[in-house]
């Protein structure tokens, strides 16, 4: 399932665009999940990843 979604959503993406999500989710997981030591399951990450990709598709102007 996992690399299932990340094959969607680097067909919907540039690498640029895919590595900078990816990114970002980590971050996102660093900041918010491993300092008050949660673990985060596949169906989390897969979460919080769609929600990056929804903020960077908001956020980035395509010209």
């Amino acid at each position: 399932m996992f690399y299932l979604f990340l094959d969607l959503l680097k067909s919907q993406t540039t690498e640029d665009e895919f590595e900078k999500i990816l990114k970002d989710t980590d971050d996102d997981i660093k900041f918010n999940r491993v300092s008050f030591e949660k673990t985060t399951t596949l169906k989390e990450y897969i979460r919080i990843c769609a929600i990056c990709t929804k903020l960077y598709s908001r956020t980035v102007k395509k010209i």
